[in-house]
């Protein structure tokens, strides 16, 4: 009987073999041991991480160099470094500063390309007795004629601006020598309407400005040629303003004093 239970019927199928079939045995694998962890890997792990921080700031600092910590010579100190004992160098010979090289003579001087050596402008003489000055061009041979520069508006209205700040002090605002100061009671500057003026050429202005005349100083350090040259150009709009109005009038330009006015302090 158990051998009927246990043989399949006729028809019906043998699925002993796929739900029977146990899973081919394999080596158990043990689980690896976990490492124990101690409560001070994560502070160690913190204080590493700052100090490679803190060395790679030292490292990088010291090799920046400031400008205000850099190697160098203070000026007025004096060094071993060099024989004379001076840390200050002096320019080698033959060096021109940018912008001084003033290749353009009759520009920077006033005087012509074919005159001598120009020497600064001394005091006035006077004529001696029984002698004759030489007037206007004849009085200056070696001062230009002509403008190095072309004349417009704008170097006029450059000029009147620069006069009115460095000459009309002492020349006053029309150039007739009664400035400011001279109605103080210093000694009277030169009318720039006397015919000996009015005849000198222009580098004789500009060469004046340039190197002073008389108690008159040298206004070079303060006045750029190209404004110098400025001014002489608003002095002779000046001089052909003032030519004018005296023609138009008929009234005779009264003669230039050179005495000084009185120190009385009121404007004369």
């Amino acid at each position: 009987m158990a051998d009927q239970k246990d043989k399949p019927r006729s028809g019906e199928r043998d699925n002993r073999d796929d739900t029977d079939i146990s899973p081919s045995p394999r080596p158990p694998v043990s689980q690896s041991p976990r490492l124990p962890v101690s409560r001070w890997a994560l502070p160690c792990r913190i204080v590493f991480v700052l100090l490679l921080t803190v060395h790679c700031l030292l490292f990088t600092v010291s090799c920046r160099q400031d400008m205000q910590d850099q190697p160098r010579m203070k000026p007025f100190r004096s060094t071993t470094f060099f024989r004379d004992g001076m840390s200050s160098r002096p320019p080698v010979t033959g060096t021109v500063p940018r912008g001084h090289l003033r290749a353009d003579r009759e520009f920077f001087t006033g005087k012509k390309s074919t005159a001598g050596t120009s020497a600064p402008a001394g005091p006035q003489t006077a004529t001696p007795p029984g002698g004759s000055a030489a007037q206007g061009i004849a009085a200056y041979p070696d001062d230009l004629e002509e403008f190095p520069l072309p004349i417009t508006h704008d170097v006029v209205k450059r000029g009147k601006e620069r006069y009115d700040i460095f000459c009309s002090a002492c020349h006053g605002m029309t150039g007739n020598g009664d400035g400011m100061i001279v109605r103080r009671g210093f000694r009277r500057a030169a009318s720039f309407h006397t015919d000996s003026l009015r005849q000198a050429p222009v580098g004789h202005y500009f060469d004046a400005i340039t190197n002073g005349w008389g108690a008159m100083p040298s206004y070079a350090a303060q006045i750029p040629a190209r404004d110098r040259w400025a001014i002489v150009a608003y002095i002779r709009a000046l001089q052909l303003s003032h030519q004018n109005t005296q023609s138009q009038t008929g009234q005779p330009q009264p003669p230039a004093s050179h005495t000084a006015t009185p120190s009385s302090g009121g404007h004369n």
